[in-house]
């Protein structure tokens, strides 16, 4: 399949209005170039490593959540060195993957069977679900784990069992997003990352705090987007392995 279908594709996967107003570094395309796609590779983020991965599986077209980060000095112009040296075109979706109703969150909140999931305003990638019946703390937490494939760092805050869940994956460690979950009246906040203040809060408010990696809580959108794109065709996918930062 030619990369311009291909592409055309997986824009349309999106709200192309909602797209159009996160252009600013939030998605995009980097080394186009109109080719035969025949194997699409996938991960959470873009690095020198995932890209030498891709190159030694034969990897026409890499498929990211997260671009090579600015701030992480360097790895940005390596990466874009590495795409043209192996000939790979990349495409990231940051928040348009974090919005979507299959995305990142809306994907875990699936994989937890969450029941009548729904972002909290539609301009916000905070979802909240309900467990299927009451659950105690200790199983949810192991059913997260598995799901994760990784252990977890799990706050017990309250004493109820587990009802109703927020689900904000990759960097969900702000305190103003967990506010928010308390005053939805959710007992349980799972996120990618946490900090000194998410702790403290979190513990304050009596609202439990599951934390998976970065990588892991949003690798099930990232593949969920992928597994959509290539429906229908006869595109080869392949997870290339990251470390579970």
């Amino acid at each position: 399949m030619k990369f311009s279908d291909i592409k055309k594709k997986l824009i349309e996967l999106f709200d192309l209005q909602k797209l159009n107003e996160q252009l600013n570094d939030e998605w995009g395309f980097l080394n186009e170039v109109d080719k035969n796609i025949q194997k699409i590779g996938y991960a959470t983020s873009l690095t020198n490593k995932i890209i030498d991965e891709a190159a030694q599986n034969h990897v026409d077209f890499i498929i990211t959540h997260h671009d090579a980060w600015d701030f992480v000095y360097g790895m940005k112009d390596r990466c874009k060195e590495l795409l043209i040296k192996y000939d790979i075109i990349h495409a990231y979706f940051h928040a348009p993957l974090d919005y979507a109703d299959f995305g990142t969150c809306a994907s875990l909140a699936s994989e937890l069977n969450l029941k009548n999931i729904h972002k909290i305003t539609p301009d916000d990638c905070l979802f909240i679900g309900e467990t299927e019946e009451p659950i105690s703390f200790e199983a949810f937490s192991d059913k997260l784990s598995k799901i994760l494939q990784e252990p977890l760092r799990a706050f017990k805050n309250n004493e109820t069992t587990i009802r109703k869940v927020c689900v904000v994956t990759g960097g969900g460690n702000s305190t103003k997003d967990i506010r928010v979950a308390v005053d939805c009246k959710c007992d349980t906040y799972v996120t990618g990352e946490y900090n000194l203040y998410s702790q403290q809060y979190s513990k304050f408010a009596g609202i439990n705090l599951l934390v998976g990696s970065h990588t892991n809580t949003e690798i099930i959108g990232v593949k969920q987007m992928v597994t959509r794109l290539v429906a229908g065709t006869y595109i080869e996918l392949i997870r290339l392995l990251e470390a579970n930062y």
